[in-house]
């Protein structure tokens, strides 16, 4: 198996991750618009002032996909144009995918801090260690 097919997958769930919560981005917006009588113009300059916390929730979240997760998709990069075929790292970005999906799916169903804080926590350290493998298999 070569490492981009080891990779891949997913890098192409977390991906999915972002599109899924572009969508609800724009249903929070729909249904905003829709039971608040807005017009289409509140959204134009959207600063966040007046929105919902569902609306505000979405919004944040699909920024949360471009904090931490910039560093796996340079990660695997990495692993792709060296190339890594390394077992484990493709178990723990398994594990990160997974975690970014729950981290999002418990910000946007109930964000209990006391729920995804530890999330978002384990996620990170799974990043670290799949940098640390990286590391190490490629500098010793």
């Amino acid at each position: 198996m070569i490492a981009a097919q080891m990779y891949l997958p997913q890098v192409l769930v977390l991906v999915a991750l972002s599109f899924v919560t572009a969508l609800a981005i724009l249903v929070s917006r729909v249904v905003d618009l829709v039971r608040n009588k807005r017009p289409l113009s509140f959204y134009e300059d959207f600063d966040g002032r007046g929105a919902p916390p569902a609306v505000l929730r979405t919004t944040r979240q699909l920024a949360n996909q471009f904090e931490f997760p910039v560093l796996f998709y340079g990660l695997v990069a990495i692993a792709i144009a060296i190339p890594v075929q390394d077992s484990l790292i493709a178990g723990l970005a398994w594990c990160y995918v997974a975690l970014r999906w729950a981290h999002a799916l418990s910000h946007l169903a109930f964000n209990r801090l006391y729920v995804r804080t530890p999330i978002f926590m384990v996620g990170n350290v799974v990043l670290l260690a799949m940098w640390l493998v990286l590391a190490l298999g490629v500098l010793t």
